[in-house]
């Protein structure tokens, strides 16, 4: 699945284009169960809870509150409305490209956990380290960042 490389950071939706939010409270309960997995493992497949890939992390997740996504980062970048980059809250999803920055195709999926300070931070599965927080000034995911959904909780 390619997308055009404009829906970088200076695409122009608004909160508002996203048609609803979430409850806060809904979305903060998501993110504190999230953190619960801090540090598990990496495992290509996901065996939930004892390892996790980064889509099998966040569907996980999400299936926790009742909403069920496919086990593929790409798939789920079909699901819910674009947000922007500055309008990012706990609970929507972020997307990257794969290992090759210049790659179009989704590649990897995390949570938003928090935007603060014109940083997004989020949850994820990462291969080297597992289950951490990170955030989008790493280089790692500056090169590689797409876009952010949110999907109805």
């Amino acid at each position: 699945m390619a997308f055009e490389s404009g829906y970088r950071k200076d695409f122009s939706y608004s909160a508002e284009e996203t048609a609803f939010k979430n409850n806060p409270q809904t979305c903060d309960s998501l993110v504190e169960f999230a953190k619960r997995f801090l540090k598990k493992p990496y495992c290509y497949g996901s065996k939930p809870p004892y390892c996790f890939d980064c889509s099998g992390f966040t569907a996980f997740v999400f299936s926790q509150f009742q909403k069920e996504l496919p086990h593929s980062s790409g798939s789920m970048a079909f699901l819910g409305k674009f947000v922007s980059y500055e309008h990012a809250s706990p609970g929507d999803l972020i997307f990257f490209n794969g290992r090759a920055s210049d790659n179009e195709n989704i590649g990897h999926v995390g949570i938003v956990t928090e935007y603060r300070d014109g940083r997004i931070f989020f949850i994820h599965a990462s291969v080297q380290a597992g289950v951490i927080i990170s955030d989008t000034e790493e280089s790692y995911y500056k090169k590689r960042f797409m876009f952010i959904k949110r999907i109805r909780l």
